[in-house]
This record gives structure tokens, C-alpha cells and sequence, in this order.
């Protein structure tokens, strides 16, 4: 594992500030657009997402890697038309990006984070996709 010291941590944290920024403005977007977001906004959030997950998993921040690694799930449905982003399940994912972020920004203390809850509600997401969390 490479310290969180090192530059090439610094700089995909850096890096994962502007990841956050991209998935917050795209999830806004889905909030107001519902079934009718551009495809490339889904997959605009879904890529930086993605960039966010496997960094993690490349410096050890196990609990970043897992929220985001749900949240790409979620967002993997919504890109494949398998689920449609609705307010309820975009608020969700808006949480945790919210969540995200704060890891991010203390990513020394990320490890030992509770992330049960929102990586519950994530999880119920696809799980009925019929209606609204």
C-alpha cells in the first residue's frame, strides 16, 4: 500500500475532489430529468464513479471502494435502463456521494467509517424496480 502522504495519493484525491463534483452535477441532472437523462450524463457519472472505486482499491481505502463500488452498481442499472432514476433512488445516491466526499476529504479515517446505513439504502435500490426507495 502507498502512504496517503504520497503525491500520487494527493493527486488522485485531488483527482476524486473533481470525480465528486462530476457525479453531484450528473445526479442532479438524472434528479430533474428522471427517465428522460441524456445517456452521456449516465455515463459521465458512471466513469468518474468508476475512476473513484478503483483508485480506492489501489491505496487500501476499503470503505471509499465499497460505497462507491454500490453506488456504481446502482448507477450501472440506471445506465442500462434496468432502472429508472427516480427521485427516491437519485436522492440515494446523492447521499452517498455526500458521504463519499466526506471519505474522501478524511480519507486518513476512512477505513474505520460506519457506512452501513447509506450502503443499505443502495442496496435496496434495485430491489424493487417498480417504485421509489
Amino acid at each position: 500500500m502507498i502512504s496517503l502522504d504520497d503525491e500520487l495519493a494527493g493527486e488522485y484525491l485531488a483527482e476524486c475532489c473533481e470525480h465528486m463534483a462530476t457525479v453531484e452535477t450528473g445526479l442532479l441532472a438524472m434528479e430533474n430529468g428522471g427517465a428522460e437523462i441524456a445517456e452521456e450524463e449516465v455515463n459521465r457519472v458512471f466513469r468518474a464513479m468508476h475512476s473513484v472505486k478503483e483508485g480506492a482499491g489501489f491505496f487500501d481505502l476499503a470503505k471509499i471502494r465499497e460505497l462507491a463500488h454500490q453506488a456504481e452498481d446502482v448507477l450501472a442499472l440506471i445506465r442500462s435502463h434496468d432502472l429508472v432514476p427516480t427521485p427516491d433512488r437519485v436522492r440515494v445516491l446523492l447521499r452517498a456521494s455526500d458521504r463519499l466526499r466526506e471519505l474522501i476529504q478524511d480519507s486518513t479515517h476512512s477505513n474505520q467509517a460506519d457506512i452501513a446505513e447509506i450502503l443499505e439504502a443502495l442496496a435496496m435500490a434495485p430491489a424493487d424496480r417498480t417504485s421509489p426507495l
